[in-house]
């Protein structure tokens, strides 16, 4: 998992887990998958004052990002790989 610090991974899961994430770089430390299947990622991220936001997705990029202002976005997605569902991140332009 740390290779998605950088916001740039393609990670196959088979449950919920934490994906930390470069604070510095994105604002925000982590971002946490909830549910994931073949057919539809569910992903939560943290505000760090409080509060946080929750999306889902089907398959593909680009279906879902988030950013904070000043800061590179975080494009999500869904595919394949090895033939389990993976989250697909990859770093969009600054917000």
């Amino acid at each position: 998992m740390r290779d998605c610090f950088d916001g740039d991974c393609t990670l196959p899961l088979a449950k919920p887990t934490t994906i930390p994430l470069d604070a510095a770089k994105f604002h925000y430390s982590s971002l946490r998958v909830t549910a994931i299947s073949a057919d539809s990622l569910t992903f939560s991220v943290a505000y760090p004052q409080g509060g946080g936001a929750e999306s889902s997705i089907g398959p593909g990029l680009g279906g879902a990002s988030f950013g904070f202002r000043g800061s590179p976005s975080i494009e999500v997605g869904l595919t394949q790989a090895g033939g389990k569902p993976a989250l697909v991140l990859q770093p969009g332009a600054i917000t």
